[in-house]
C-alpha cells in the first residue's frame, strides 16, 4: 500500500493530460494535422512533464512521453468512436501500470501475486463464475429463448443492447450474491420490470421476461453454487 500514491500520481498526470489539459483546437487540429500537427507533440511532452513533477522520476517521464505520442497517434488514424476511445485509454492505462512496476520494483511481486490468483481455489471460482456471466449466458439465453425470436418486433432497439444490459445485470446479481446482498437484486428485477410496463407489445413484453428471469435465476444460482463450493 505504501507504493500505491505513485500508481495514483501517474494516473491523475494521465486524467489532468488527457481531459483537462487539452483544448477542442488542439484535439482538431491533431485530427486534421495528424503526424503532422504539433499539438500532438505538445500534448505527449505535458504528460510526461506533469509525470516528472509528480513522481520525480525522468526516465518514466521521457518513457510517458513517447509511449503517450505514439498512442494518440495510432489513434489518429482510427475511426471517432467508443471502441477506439477505450482502447486507447486502456493502452495509456496499460503504461503507467508499466511505469509503475518499473519505479516500485514490482514485477517480480507481479509473478508472485499472480501465482498466488491462479493458484487459490477461491479466486479461480469466482473468476469462473463471472466470465459465465458474459458471453456464455449471453449465448445460453439466446438459445433457450431462440424459438420465440421470429414472434417479435425488435423497431427502436439499439443494437446489442440487450447483449450489454444482461452481461450488467448478471455481474450486478452475482455480486450481489457474493457478498450476501440480496435485497438490491429485488431492486434490479422491479427496475427492469417498470421500464416495461408500459410495453405495448405483449409478446415482446413476455419475450423480455423470459430472458430477464433466466438471466436473474441463473446468476443467482452460480452465485449459490460458487459460495457452496468455497473453501475457508
Amino acid at each position: 500500500m505504501t507504493n500505491l500514491p505513485i500508481l495514483l500520481k501517474l494516473i491523475l498526470s494521465h486524467i489532468l493530460t488527457d481531459f483537462f489539459l487539452q483544448p477542442n483546437s488542439w484535439v482538431k487540429d491533431k485530427k486534421e494535422q495528424k503526424f503532422k500537427s504539433k499539438y500532438l507533440y505538445i500534448h505527449g511532452f505535458i504528460s510526461g512533464f506533469l509525470v516528472y513533477l509528480f513522481v520525480g522520476n525522468w526516465v518514466v517521464a521521457v518513457f510517458i512521453f513517447i509511449t503517450h505520442t505514439l498512442i494518440d497517434l495510432w489513434k489518429l488514424y482510427r475511426n471517432n468512436n467508443l471502441k477506439y476511445f477505450l482502447i486507447d485509454q486502456l493502452l495509456h492505462f496499460v503504461v503507467l501500470i508499466i511505469s509503475w512496476l518499473w519505479i516500485v520494483d514490482g514485477f517480480q511481486k507481479l509473478v508472485v501475486f499472480s501465482q498466488n490468483i491462479t493458484q487459490n481455489y477461491n479466486y479461480l471460482l469466482i473468476l469462473i463464475g463471472y466470465l459465465l456471466c458474459t458471453t456464455p449466458l449471453s449465448f445460453l439465453i439466446d438459445k433457450a429463448t431462440k424459438q420465440w425470436q421470429a414472434e417479435i418486433t425488435k423497431d427502436d432497439t439499439l443494437l446489442n443492447a440487450g447483449k450489454w444490459i444482461g452481461i450488467s445485470e448478471r455481474i450486478l446479481t452475482l455480486t450481489f450474491v457474493l457478498i450476501d446482498k440480496y435485497e438490491p437484486i429485488g431492486f434490479l428485477l422491479a427496475a427492469k420490470s417498470i421500464l416495461r410496463f408500459k410495453e405495448t407489445d405483449s409478446k415482446k413484453s413476455e419475450y423480455v421476461l423470459i430472458g430477464t428471469l433466466l438471466s436473474f435465476g441463473i446468476s443467482v444460482l452460480i452465485g449459490l453454487i460458487i459460495k457452496r463450493l468455497f473453501t475457508s
